[in-house]
């Protein structure tokens, strides 16, 4: 009797131990299917760098689940790190300076950046291998202002550095210059006159050429025979123009420019438009694979003057259609392969832009706050970060008084800093660089 009493609890107990380890087995399952397969929990933010399991980010993964809301529209896609900017002279590009050096600082990438206390490459003559820091571990982005130099920036950038610039409606672009480089004063329009757009554009035979001669003064960063008003966004983006004096000018060659715009066109893979910022830098986030938190912007060097809205006669505007008119061809092509690419990317396309702009306007409001509440040298370490909720663009992020630092409200503070720290880790090549002499009769000055 005994014995079967032995024996029956033996078995009791074997069956406890079975079932014990059937429920751990099914826990464990269970909670591993959470982790991976299920949205992580409200705190549990995963972020768009992280890697899974494979070494892949979240972008790179390509099985279009979601993740807390936010999602990639694009398979087999990771993070673009090269890239070359061309900023052609005031068209938003100091707004995007913030964004591009807030990109790769973060990221500890590295600058073309210019020599010495220059602020631009060269600019408005062609880049050089003169005029950049050395660096001993390559170059990712190159952003600051420069004139599209092809074979040079083939030269140093990586095989997959992907081109982009902005360009802007031609006569907008013109009057902003015209303000920005004082071209009215130093070319001698009266001071009186109503409007100097429209004195300037009637007498171009009079005031161009007092504007770029050797007498002008208080010409900022200006040479001697280069002109402000004249075909300056294809200028930049380096179509030959006769600039420097002597060199190949295709300007009445139809031709010619024809098949220099379609060369860029094969060369870079988007050209923003002025006029359409917002759809622009969405178009650009899905482009380099980037997300919202990376294309966050606050407006910069935004000029205000008189004459801005002023209305202008269209025989003015026919002036400068004529004066300028390898920009507004050029301008034409590019605005019109803007939009067929905005109809390839599908309707929700739309969408996406206006969720940005909700992201961007609180971002914009809480860095505007910090600007007019402090001083950079007043970091506000106890304020408190915004935070953008996660929806079906983009996951939860926050941003800091750090980020709006970056950003702005002067984009070129980052820029000091870049190369500061650059001079302190390739200091050796640094100084041999400026053993150098730099004989060139044509270079920029700022």
């Amino acid at each position: 009797m005994n014995a079967c009493c032995k024996l029956l609890t033996r078995r009791k107990r074997k069956v406890f131990l079975l079932v014990l380890v059937f429920i751990t087995f099914v826990y464990f399952l269970l909670m591993s299917y959470l982790a991976c397969c299920q949205l992580p929990q409200q705190g549990n933010v995963l972020s768009s760098y992280v890697l899974d399991p494979n070494g892949r980010t979240l972008y790179e993964q390509g099985d279009k689940r979601e993740i807390r809301g936010a999602r990639s529209k694009s398979t087999n896609c990771s993070e673009q790190r090269n890239f070359v900017f061309i900023k052609t002279m005031k068209c938003a590009t100091s707004t995007l300076h913030g964004v591009f050096y807030r990109f790769g600082y973060t990221r500890n990438l590295s600058f073309v950046s210019p020599i010495r206390k220059m602020i631009y490459l060269n600019w408005p003559f062609p880049m050089t291998m003169q005029d950049f820091r050395p660096s001993s571990r390559g170059y990712n982005i190159l952003t600051d202002h420069v004139i599209y130099t092809e074979d040079v920036m083939d030269k140093i950038m990586p095989a997959d550095t992907v081109y982009i610039s902005i360009i802007r409606e031609p006569f907008a672009h013109f009057k902003s210059t015209f303000h920005y480089f004082n071209v009215a004063k130093i070319s001698g329009v009266p001071a009186n006159v109503t409007n100097p757009i429209v004195e300037y554009l009637s007498h171009l035979e009079k005031y161009e050429p007092a504007y770029m001669s050797h007498k002008a003064k208080e010409r900022w960063c200006v040479p001697n025979d280069f002109s402000i008003t004249k075909n300056m966004l294809s200028h930049s983006l380096g179509m030959p123009l006769g600039f420097p004096p002597g060199t190949i000018n295709i300007t009445a060659d139809e031709v010619s420019v024809e098949q220099y715009i379609k060369h860029l066109d094969s060369k870079f893979q988007l050209i923003l438009i002025v006029e359409y910022f917002y759809e622009s830098v969405v178009l650009l986030r899905r482009l380099m694979c980037w997300s919202f938190r990376d294309i966050i912007f606050i407006n910069s060097n935004t000029g205000d003057y008189e004459y801005k809205n002023a209305s202008v006669p269209e025989s003015i505007i026919d002036i400068h259609r004529k004066w300028s008119s390898v920009d507004y061809r050029l301008y034409d092509y590019f605005n019109n392969t803007f939009w067929k690419r905005v109809s390839l990317q599908g309707a929700d396309f739309y969408s996406e832009v206006e969720a940005f702009k909700k992201v961007e306007a609180q971002v914009k409001n809480y860095c505007l706050t910090l600007y007019q509440t402090f001083t950079r040298d007043e970091f506000p370490f106890n304020m408190t970060k915004t935070t953008v909720s996660a929806s079906l663009w983009n996951e939860q992020f926050s941003v800091t008084h750090d980020d709006c630092w970056m950003l702005g409200p002067d984009p070129n503070v980052l820029h000091r800093v870049v190369q500061k720290e650059n001079d302190l880790k390739e200091a050796n090549l640094l100084l041999e660089q400026q053993k150098i002499l730099d004989n060139r009769t044509l270079k920029g000055v700022c």
